[in-house]
């Protein structure tokens, strides 16, 4: 690709002016740069800090921009979701960092996960907590739907998992620990998540656990969506595909294997027990490849005790453990809030840092901000279809 095709891609993308863009060329000529050879000019432009990595990628396919989403403009890429992958951005007008929930649009053809994505926008928009992922508005380009998110710095905790296996107990009781308030909230707000596992909770460089992802939750409005299925058997479970599960069988108690709607306070903190357990061993209760077998485990057998996997872990731990994977949820914590100061009992809590204020001008125009409601998404915001050509491209990046 010629340099001056770069030029008129990166201008008009509203990536550089070109009053940036001419000494960038200059320098890459005079260093001995070719005029042809427009991708190596790009991966410079990288490498100098000029353009983010996936700038760079986007360039380099000759989209031509603009490079943002509505208000938001595109960084980087930073998380692949079950429904949608997960972008900085920065909103040009403030300079806020966000982050972007962007759904592809073939999403839209399947009405199992259409009703997930209204599902998981409605109740991103309800919730405000410090330990639930703060959304700030759902947009609409063309086709493409986005979430604008507060900014997530860090990675969820199975990415965290997947480096360093497990945690020092200390660390593993301090961050569930701040999940247990974040669920108390959410409970106390007739929330049921149904999905706590180590995807789904946010870890910020600064210590702070958030709880994200509502594709599967079960709030006030559920009976509207057409996602809580009847009851299931066992042998019914081995032909259901993985997306339509609300859940994950490798964290998921019984009762709600069997029956989505049995989902309850009790069901959720039994999830949180398993990452817990998984935080501290390295492995979830019952590794098995067989959904049925592994939900049979669940129902009757005891998982292996934290010793064969840790030394030091204090036997009060394991008791926390033991009541939270209780087979009979009768048995179990009563509240995400009692669950929480049992552990906080063992390890004191994180002494976390005060949390960065929004940018006044990102507040003046997220209050400005006119929502419109449309009869499958709630509060979403239409943006012109200008912007369409890029919204498809980050929605199909993998």
């Amino acid at each position: 690709m010629h340099i001056d095709k770069i030029r008129n891609i990166a201008i008009d993308g509203e990536l550089l002016t070109a009053e940036q863009f001419n000494p960038l060329r200059r320098q890459w000529l005079a260093g001995g740069g070719s005029v042809d050879d427009g991708a190596g000019f790009v991966r410079s432009l990288a490498e100098s800090g000029e353009l983010t990595e996936f700038q760079a990628a986007a360039l380099r396919s000759g989209i031509p921009g603009p490079y943002r989403l509505g208000p938001f403009r595109v960084t980087g890429r930073l998380l692949a979701g079950r429904l949608g992958n997960v972008f900085r951005a920065v909103h040009v007008e403030s300079q806020q960092p966000v982050s972007l929930k962007i759904f592809p649009a073939a999403l839209g053809r399947s009405r199992e996960r259409l009703a997930r994505l209204g599902r998981e926008t409605r109740i991103a928009l309800e919730v405000d907590h410090l330990h639930v992922v703060k959304a700030f508005q759902v947009g609409r380009v063309g086709e493409v739907t986005f979430i604008a998110l507060e900014e997530l710095t860090g990675g969820n905790l199975q990415q965290r998992l997947e480096r360093d296996r497990k945690l020092p107990y200390i660390e593993a009781c301090q961050l569930i620990q701040q999940a247990a308030l974040g669920l108390g909230y959410l409970h106390s707000q007739l929330i049921i998540h149904r999905d706590i596992c180590p995807a789904n909770l946010w870890v910020t460089e600064d210590g702070f656990v958030k709880i994200m992802e509502f594709g599967a939750a079960r709030d006030a409005m559920s009976y509207l969506d057409a996602l809580d299925w009847g009851r299931l058997t066992l042998d019914a479970m081995k032909s259901i595909e993985p997306p339509q599960v609300l859940g994950r069988y490798d964290y998921m108690p019984a009762e709600q294997a069997r029956d989505p709607h049995a989902a309850n306070v009790s069901s959720d903190l039994y999830c949180l027990g398993c990452t817990l357990y998984h935080s501290l061993t390295g492995q979830v209760p019952f590794p098995n490849p067989d959904p049925v077998r592994q939900v049979l485990q669940h129902a009757e057998d005891a998982p292996p005790p934290l010793a064969r996997f840790a030394r030091g872990i204090p036997q009060a731990l394991q008791e926390v453990l033991s009541k939270a994977l209780a087979k009979n949820p009768s048995d179990r914590y009563s509240s995400a809030e009692e669950f929480s100061t049992s552990l906080a009992e063992i390890v004191p809590p994180a002494v976390l840092p005060e949390v960065e204020p929004l940018s006044p001008e990102f507040l003046t125009w997220l209050q400005a901000s006119v929502s419109t409601t449309t009869p499958d998404l709630p509060e979403v915001v239409e943006y012109p279809a200008a912007f369409h050509e890029f919204a498809n491209y980050v929605s199909q990046v993998r």
